[in-house]
């Protein structure tokens, strides 16, 4: 079975004015394994939650470390994971 985990990422002190969260998703998305979807749940000015979808096999803290790394790359800056 595969393993879903609701995600909520917000913006940090680092992000620019206009940074929006719908475009943080799709850049996170990208950044995630391609075997892996990724379902928007919902956002407001300044979040956005998301349901990740990895493989059978993947526990939730390999999907939290993923999305961590992730989230490190250059384009996530002004993004954490809440």
């Amino acid at each position: 079975m595969s393993t879903q985990l609701p995600v909520s990422i917000h913006k940090t002190e680092d992000a620019l004015p206009s940074a929006s969260p719908e475009t943080a998703v799709v850049r996170l998305v990208s950044l995630l394994p391609q075997d892996w979807s990724v379902s928007p749940a919902g956002t407001t000015e300044a979040t956005a939650t998301l349901t990740v979808t990895a493989p059978d096999g993947t526990t939730q803290a390999q999907v939290l470390r993923t999305v961590d790394e992730a989230l490190s790359a250059s384009p996530m800056q002004g993004w954490a994971r809440s």
